[in-house]
């Protein structure tokens, strides 16, 4: 199911670079509607389809894809994420770094991310990164590892709530920077959550300042984009 449509400037719905969602509720058709402002256009996949559906609408070889990926899961997001870039014109201008991150050979900034059914494709005229979490026990376990005595905590009604925020907010943090070796803990710093707003600022190494955006999705899920101020850019 097709969640996310390419809205362009001009039009009387929003303007290019506004963060723009359908509904993503299960077994019914999509509907548009925009909620907290980013400066990103966000393309995305709640997956309901079969395999044999997937590759039929992505074309591509059934071979290449079953030999790559070993479980229908990242097969199915794999195809998916094809297609999401065909879809949004941008299939031939993408590229990866050798850490993995993806570029793109226009002016314009590239993230990528997907979880379980999820798929999220984000493009912005500014840095970005961009993850989609479910909210796992696992967090607790390794909170240690990612939260810092001084991170900024969320108002969120319980602990795993609170960790699966910042984790999603450190993750998207990281994809933005593309930095190997970037710690969690040490390097990138919550400074303030707006959980009204649904928005957030950081401190990637003490010194760059990185707006957040946040989104709740159906199923424990949660989307959050990472921008680098337009003055650090």
């Amino acid at each position: 199911m097709l969640l996310i449509e390419y809205i362009n400037s001009g039009t009387n719905l929003i303007h290019t670079y506004y963060f723009v969602i359908f509904d993503l509720k299960l077994n019914t058709m999509p509907q548009i509607f925009t909620d907290t402002v980013a400066p990103s256009t966000l393309w995305a996949w709640h997956i309901t389809e079969s395999l044999d559906t997937l590759l039929h609408l992505s074309g591509a070889p059934a071979v290449k894809i079953l030999d790559k990926y070993r479980f229908e899961t990242h097969q199915k997001q794999f195809l998916v994420k094809q297609i999401l870039l065909k879809k949004a014109g941008l299939d031939q201008k993408i590229d990866y770094l050798e850490t993995g991150k993806p570029i793109l050979n226009t002016t314009n900034f590239i993230s990528i991310t997907h979880a379980h059914q999820y798929v999220f494709i984000a493009e912005s005229a500014y840095p970005v990164g961009i993850d989609v979490e479910f909210k796992n026990k696992k967090l607790i376990k390794i909170a240690p590892r990612f939260v810092h005595p001084d991170d900024c905590l969320p108002q969120q009604p319980n602990t795993l709530s609170k960790l699966q925020q910042i984790w999603t907010a450190k993750e998207s943090i990281y994809k933005l920077a593309g930095i190997p070796g970037l710690s969690f803990k040490n390097d990138i710093r919550i400074i303030n959550f707006d959980d009204h707003n649904g928005t957030a600022q950081a401190l990637l190494q003490k010194e760059q300042k990185i707006s957040l955006f946040f989104k709740a999705l159906p199923d424990d899920f949660l989307l959050c984009q990472a921008f680098l101020d337009e003055k650090d850019k």
